[in-house]
């Protein structure tokens, strides 16, 4: 299990193919605490940039 330095606030995740087109990676545990422990997340595409939001499952 990868660990992450305290004061990290850069996290690079290695991305797997599914076969089905989509990606599958892991969230870092400083995010996923940061957010909340969600049930799920949402990526909003805002220009150029990716914003990442903890959401509810669906």
């Amino acid at each position: 299990m990868t660990r992450w330095k305290k004061d990290a606030k850069e996290f690079t995740v290695r991305l797997n193919d599914d076969t089905t087109g989509s990606q599958i990676c892991r969230i870092p545990k400083p995010i996923v605490d940061l957010l909340g422990k969600p049930e799920g997340v949402k990526f909003l595409v805002k220009g150029k940039n990716i914003v990442i939001v903890a959401g509810e499952k669906r």
